[in-house]
């Protein structure tokens, strides 16, 4: 009889398990993978447009509810404000470059 079947059985199921464990660990949303806002490494709305208009920060579903909430939409004219939540209110969504647009120009959302 050959007894090398059994191992290589028990590699084969061991194999699989470790792989259907770490899909699930990595599709739960785990707060290890959790995707960093585009505003996290930015002091002021100057510095993201600036990171935007270069292709360094690029997101075109940015949380509303944690950017309006962030220090950087806090410290902007209420021009800009305005202007950035009109564009978040069109369309349910705010995407990075409504961002560098309401910054350039704040008549933009209208």
């Amino acid at each position: 009889m050959n007894k090398k079947q059994p191992m290589k059985t028990v590699f084969l199921v061991a194999s699989l398990l470790i792989l259907m464990f770490g899909v699930s660990f990595v599709a739960s949303n785990s707060p290890l993978y959790a995707a960093k806002n585009i505003w996290d490494d930015d002091d002021t709305m100057k510095e993201l447009v600036k990171d935007i208009d270069n292709g360094k920060d690029n997101d075109d579903s940015m949380n509303w509810k944690e950017f309006k909430n962030s220090k950087i939409f806090k410290q902007e004219d209420i021009e800009t404000q305005g202007c950035i939540e009109n564009r978040q209110d069109l369309s349910n969504n705010l995407a990075d470059y409504e961002v560098l647009r309401c910054f350039e120009d704040s008549d933009y959302a209208y």
